[in-house]
Parts: structure tokens; C-alpha cells; sequence
């Protein structure tokens, strides 16, 4: 099923996902231990930059398949999708403040 009541949530699942994992770096990012043994500044840019491009491909592609299926268009699939891009803008600004206190 791929929508409900007129609007198109198939890529619901996939938006979460995605900002679920945003919020996973952002953990690791604040904690000491994490962020000195696993994430370096490469894998931080690297994640953010792919995270961003799929999520705006993604709303992107949300809505030509609303539009040819004359469908309503998700508010918070959009809603998602700017809180995937603010908690990526968060998480590069984070780790570079946290690299200069170091």
C-alpha cells in the first residue's frame, strides 16, 4: 500500500531511515570515546554529503510519482526530509567545533 487517504507515503520508511541514522552520527560525534576511535573528518563530510543528495533525490522523486499518480504530496515526508538536512548541517558544524576544543 502506498498511500493513505490521497497521499503518497511509500518513501516514508526510507526518509526515516535515513534521518535515523543522521542522528546516530550526531551521537557519535558528542561522545568522546566514539569520536576520537571511529569518526575522522572524512567520514563525517562523506556522510553528510551522501545523506543530503539521496534525501533531496528521494523528495525529488517523491514528487514526480505524486504528480503522474495525482496524488497529495506528504507534508511529513518534506518535514523529514528538513530535519535530515538540519541534523546533517548540525553534525559537520559539531564536529568541527569539537575538533578545535581538542
Amino acid at each position: 500500500m502506498f498511500e493513505i487517504d490521497g497521499v503518497f507515503t511509500l518513501f516514508r520508511p526510507l526518509f526515516i531511515t535515513m534521518l535515523f541514522l543522521s542522528i546516530l552520527l550526531f551521537i557519535a560525534i558528542i561522545l568522546p570515546k566514539v569520536r576520537k576511535r571511529y569518526i575522522n573528518t572524512f567520514t563525517v563530510v562523506s556522510i553528510s554529503i551522501v545523506n543530503v543528495i539521496l534525501s533531496t533525490q528521494l523528495l525529488f522523486m517523491n514528487g514526480i510519482i505524486v504528480d503522474e499518480l495525482n496524488l497529495g504530496g506528504d507534508k511529513f515526508t518534506f518535514y523529514v526530509f528538513i530535519a535530515i538536512v538540519g541534523v546533517t548541517f548540525i553534525n559537520v558544524i559539531s564536529y568541527f567545533t569539537s575538533q578545535n576544543r581538542d
